[in-house]
């Protein structure tokens, strides 16, 4: 017991001590917080000058070493290859390509904070001019502009102050570094295939129900007028225009839906081959840029009455495989000669030998598929152009490569011109929208080069 009144009688003699030490802290802290309020109250201004300028040079330093430290970027095993715009191709991957050279590929803009980059390649559709990985040095890093689409896309890239801010290109021009004007021929066999050919002493039985000539067009503005041109040639021969633009007739119950994207379903296809003639005016005019619209009527079998491409005669699978508005200068002349045509098929079938005997006697077609049968596939083309890149990079790695620099060829899309007319009309909404691409064009060019 007495133990117990021991320990307890140590136990509160130990408290009321902490008790007192921990006033006798306290006291203190308060006189040494006292003394320093005292002090700081009779700082000079000198003082008080030279402590703010210790404070802002340990904040500069302080700075600086931590952009240096983010600034860092690593040099890869491979040379780097990144698409600049987003979400296309929306895939990242180590390229192996020819003799065995690698490359890293990669779609996240995130990689441009970590890597040193050594090729930027672009997406012409998605490209923002306001957005690009500056500053431009073309000596030291490749930029590639990948561009598939129509001239009214990216009117800037119509002109070449814009084309030249790139190195190399992969578009639908035989000039291309990359080129694959036949994109829209999904398999050469088609070409020939009667699959979906209509004899034409069939075709002449659908006449008593359907007109000879098809239109099916949803895009009513275009910088070709093709709906002024078939406008007119509506008030001389029948046209069963479908779509949304000169609409005449319907459409059956089973295409109305979503027909856009089923133009190349079967069922589709074997309604377009009971006409005689299709109306495939393009939405633009480019050297080599040819479309499904005409690729669709080759295939089949129905004759294409085309506006476009300047070079359509080098892509025919036989000299009259299309009737060309260049050679019928006006309505009135094409109608004559379908009007001549219908009442003769020989003539007719003059137009379908690569379906009637199956033969193509453009040698330039045959041997562009021949040797480069990459572009019936894009997936394939946006792995060509990659490689392409990548080689360029491991030629530049050894000091083997100039400065290479894109010119008009790469994309040449001429002043809009009209298919009524066959000339530039001044009146043209796209006529002017052209000329306002040129002026902002090289407005671009000096922005982005002057800022180097």
């Amino acid at each position: 017991m007495s133990n117990v009144l021991h320990m307890e009688q140590q136990s509160a003699t130990m408290c009321k001590r902490i008790k007192q030490n921990l006033w006798t802290v306290l006291f203190c802290a308060l006189k040494m917080l006292y003394r320093l309020v005292k002090r700081v109250l009779r700082v000079t201004l000198c003082e008080l000058l030279w402590f703010i300028l210790v404070f802002v040079i340990f904040i500069v330093l302080w700075t600086v070493s931590d952009v240096k430290d983010t600034s860092a970027k690593v040099t890869a095993q491979y040379p780097v290859i990144l698409w600049w715009t987003m979400e296309f191709p929306g895939s990242s991957s180590t390229r192996t390509c020819s003799n065995n050279i690698k490359c890293y590929v990669y779609s996240d803009r995130e990689k441009n904070n970590y890597y040193n980059i050594g090729a930027y390649l672009f997406y012409a559709s998605n490209i923002n001019f306001k957005n690009l990985p500056l500053p431009r040095k073309p000596k030291d890093v490749i930029w590639g502009l990948y561009h598939e689409e129509s001239p009214r896309n990216v009117e800037e890239l119509l002109h070449e102050k814009a084309l030249s801010l790139f190195n190399f290109t992969a578009t639908f021009s035989r000039f291309s570094n990359i080129p694959f004007p036949l994109q829209h021929l999904h398999a050469f066999e088609d070409i020939t295939s009667t699959t979906y050919f209509v004899e034409t002493s069939v075709k002449n039985t659908y006449l008593k129900d359907i007109s000879p000539i098809m239109y099916l067009q949803s895009d009513c503005e275009t910088s070709t007028e093709r709906d002024a041109y078939v406008q007119e040639l509506m008030k001389l021969v029948d046209v069963d225009s479908y779509g949304t633009c000169l609409n005449n007739r319907e459409l059956p119950s089973k295409f109305k839906t979503d027909y856009l994207n089923n133009l190349n379903e079967a069922e589709f296809l074997k309604f377009i081959a009971r006409y005689k003639f299709v109306v495939a005016i393009e939405n633009g005019a480019c050297n080599d840029y040819i479309t499904e619209k005409f690729w669709r009527a080759i295939k089949v079998g129905t004759i294409p009455i085309y506006f476009g491409s300047p070079t359509i005669r080098d892509w025919l699978p036989n000299p009259k495989s299309a009737i060309l508005l260049e050679d019928f200068p006006t309505p009135k002349m094409l109608y004559k000669h379908i009007e001549q045509l219908l009442n003769n098929d020989t003539l007719y079938e003059e137009y379908l030998e690569h379906k009637t005997i199956q033969t193509i006697s453009n040698d330039r077609l045959v041997n562009e598929y021949r040797d480069r049968p990459y572009q019936l596939d894009g997936i394939k083309v946006i792995e060509k152009f990659e490689c392409f890149i990548c080689e360029r990079l491991h030629e530049k790695m050894n000091d083997r490569i100039e400065v290479n620099i894109v010119n008009k060829s790469h994309y040449d899309c001429p002043k809009p011109i009209s298919a009524l007319t066959l000339k530039v009309n001044p009146d043209n909404s796209w006529v002017y929208s052209w000329e306002s691409a040129e002026t902002n064009a090289a407005k671009i060019y000096t922005e982005i080069m002057d800022g180097d």
